[in-house]
């Protein structure tokens, strides 16, 4: 079992958060005691929240100085806390701690925090991410988490039989299908780790950050707290955006961890390797021995470097690189009988709710440069999209289906799994999973599929890289092609944005892959000895992305075609995609912190001005069906009268009007962070 981060402090006479909580303090909380958890808030000056949740070697702990995970840390950060302690290892499967934390969220408890970071090590890693779905744009710090315990999700899970015997039919049961409206969230463990590998590959998004903290085995928040790097990771986690490279950095602490020896060994060991375990535990020993000598008499201000490792610490040095360094990866055979590379039926698998304006153009667009098939899923349409795929599939250009998912689950995850039963994923010869406001600019040739395969040349994959496209100076929802009106972007090799660098990915079923992803195929046991990926300019992706990726490495090329990205629209209809059916409250602060990250308007690209009269030609072709154009103007008239309805509300008239003043045309993007403090008192 995982272990959290405990202070080795001397326990105090009275707990730590007496003198904040007791009658009298100043503090300012609350504490709640319940048969099964209990919950702890203090407020504090700084103004973000850290919700922690207990891991199971704290549930007999009944002594009177308890307190939450992380509770010092909070405390001597000033950010405000709310901890929940656990009494049981239920995995938090309490429907009174689900109704208690719904309430919490109904009622604005965490309203107007700058950032909202979730917390928790194994049982509560997995609390953290199912709790934190329940607060959109919440960010996530998991170690070492169980995405479930349902025997049905997991059978290869064998640990935790009393965690498998609790009410998984409860909500936020499966934490993997609840990272969808989550901020970023950060996953750290151990990939030598077998069963916690499998949990983290079910994790997918381009939100996920995983961490791999190599030879920490399940402790690796103790692994992390013993090479003083877990309270930096929670500081940048709650304060920036913990990079690769500053973790790695911090990683590298290991070294002088006689843990890390051990563990190293060990795996050298497991492989058979047993002469280079024995080198690889002499040469610790001995540079840690030479080191010992070298501080013993070197002058405290000029201390002479490292020795160069030896081959067995250069090994395991290298494993801690990010996974975007190269790495070797499994080749495995390919599947049997192949057969040749077609180009003929080229399908694309999307999800949508409420795009009814959007996407009969979107269709046109993607007809018209070669696509085939369409296969649409639809959830919880208010302006008649699902109507609209219904009736494209009637017309036999698209097949539709209802998407019908479990409370918190994520539409776009579910439709891929089911995606691989389906008929158009056997027949077509290559699939992508795009969205509606993405639109695949091929740069070559007659800017088709056609021509973008022959500038490839062989390849099963061809990744594409977003090109993020703002506002520019649209605030007004228009019934006009989206490619037409919005010509504002961020430059040509843009990497100040984390979402600049997102992939999504072409490729052939049947070759190998064996899972869809949202961004990739994926590969369980390796690479398949015959399968070609290609980026966008024709160049062969490193052997990482086998294994992991979902983002742009640093020589990514896009000669051939680029994936163009128009997540925000107009303002108005960015109001829209806003509101989540609660007309009457905006999440203003996630809404400002996507906008500057997604209203990109710094460059004008009109590469795809010269396609507009072929989309209209075949967008035109598409309403000549009188119930097709009587949708069309339905969705169109819905999203007018929801804009409408929206704007006057006083607090949704405000975040408009907040959004003008965001990344106007020809400036350089603001970030979030800045933004949201700067306007954090209005």
């Amino acid at each position: 079992m995982a272990e959290q981060d405990s202070s080795a402090d001397d326990t105090p006479a009275v707990p730590r958060w007496f003198d904040e909580l007791r009658p009298g303090g100043e503090g300012e909380g609350f504490m709640e005691r319940h048969l099964r958890h209990s919950l702890m808030f203090v407020r504090r000056p700084v103004n973000r929240l850290l919700v922690t949740f207990d891991n199971l070697s704290n549930v007999n702990d009944t002594s009177p100085d308890r307190e939450p995970w992380a509770f010092k840390f909070a405390r001597d950060t000033n950010v405000s806390h709310l901890g929940v302690m656990a009494h049981v290892a239920d995995w938090y499967r309490d429907a009174e701690l689900i109704a208690r934390f719904e309430k919490l969220r109904d009622d604005g408890f965490f309203d107007g925090y700058d950032r909202v970071v979730f917390a928790g090590v194994s049982m509560g890693g997995y609390a953290a991410i199912a709790f934190g779905s329940l607060v959109p744009g919440a960010h996530v710090m998991s170690v070492n988490p169980q995405s479930t315990l349902d025997t049905r999700l997991v059978p290869w899970e064998t640990r935790y039989e009393g965690g498998r015997r609790q009410d998984w039919t409860l909500p936020l049961s499966d934490a993997a299908e609840l990272t969808g409206g989550l901020g970023r969230v950060n996953i750290f463990y151990d990939p030598y780790h077998a069963l916690d590998k499998q949990h983290v590959k079910r994790f997918e998004g381009d939100n996920i950050r995983v961490f791999n903290c190599r030879y920490s085995v399940h402790k690796t928040a103790v692994f992390l707290r013993k090479i003083d790097a877990l309270k930096p990771v929670m500081h940048s986690v709650l304060f920036d955006e913990l990079t690769e490279a500053e973790f790695y950095r911090l990683y590298r602490g290991r070294r002088n961890l006689p843990w890390f020896k051990g563990s190293v060994a060990a795996y050298f060991k497991e492989k058979g390797r047993d002469e280079l375990a024995d080198r690889f535990a002499m040469a610790f020993r001995k540079r840690l021995r030479a080191k010992a000598r070298r501080e013993a008499r070197a002058d405290e201000t000029q201390k002479p470097d490292a020795p160069t490792p030896d081959a067995a610490s250069a090994e395991a040095e290298k494993r801690d690189q990010p996974e975007t360094q190269t790495v070797a990866v499994k080749v495995i055979p390919s599947p049997p009988n192949l057969g040749p590379r077609k180009n003929d039926r080229c399908g694309i698998v999307t999800t949508m709710k409420n795009e009814g304006p959007f996407m009969l153009e979107w269709l046109a667009y993607h007809r018209a440069i070669g696509f085939t098939d369409f296969l649409i899923y639809t959830n919880d349409c208010d302006d008649g999209t699902n109507r609209i795929g219904m009736r494209l599939e009637e017309l036999g250009l698209a097949k539709h289906i209802d998407n019908k998912i479990k409370k918190g689950g994520s539409p776009q995850r579910s439709a891929l799994r089911r995606t691989l039963k389906e008929d158009f994923y056997k027949e077509c010869d290559w699939v992508i999973c795009a969205d509606c406001d993405e639109f695949l600019n091929v740069r070559v040739g007659d800017r088709r599929l056609p021509d973008l395969f022959e500038a490839t040349g062989e390849a099963d994959a061809i990744s594409l890289c977003w090109k993020i496209f703002g506002r520019g100076d649209k605030v007004a929802y228009e019934d006009r092609l989206v490619t037409e009106q919005f010509t504002w972007s961020a430059p040509e090799d843009y990497r100040d944005k984390y979402r600049a660098l997102g992939l999504k990915t072409m490729f052939r079923p049947g070759r190998g892959a064996t899972r869809f992803g949202v961004h990739r195929p994926k590969f369980d046991d390796g690479r398949p000895v015959e399968f070609i990926w290609k980026d966008g300019g024709g160049q062969l992706m490193p052997e990482a992305y086998y294994t992991t990726g979902w983002s742009a490495y640093g020589g990514f090329r896009h000669d051939y075609a680029r994936l163009h990205h128009y997540s925000v629209r107009s303002i108005d209809s960015f109001l829209v995609k806003r509101d989540r059916g609660r007309t009457n409250h905006v999440d203003r602060d996630q809404g400002v912190a996507y906008w500057a990250d997604m209203n990109l308007s710094i460059v004008e690209d009109r590469s795809l001005l010269p396609t507009v009269d072929r989309t209209r030609a075949e967008f035109d072709r598409l309403l000549q069906d009188d119930k097709l154009a009587l949708l069309h103007a339905e969705a169109c008239a819905w999203h007018k009268a929801k804009i409408a309805t929206l704007k006057s509300n006083g607090e949704w008239a405000a975040f408009h009007a907040l959004l003008t003043q965001i990344n106007q045309p020809g400036q350089d993007p603001k970030e979030c962070v800045a933004l949201l403090k700067e306007h954090a008192a209005e």
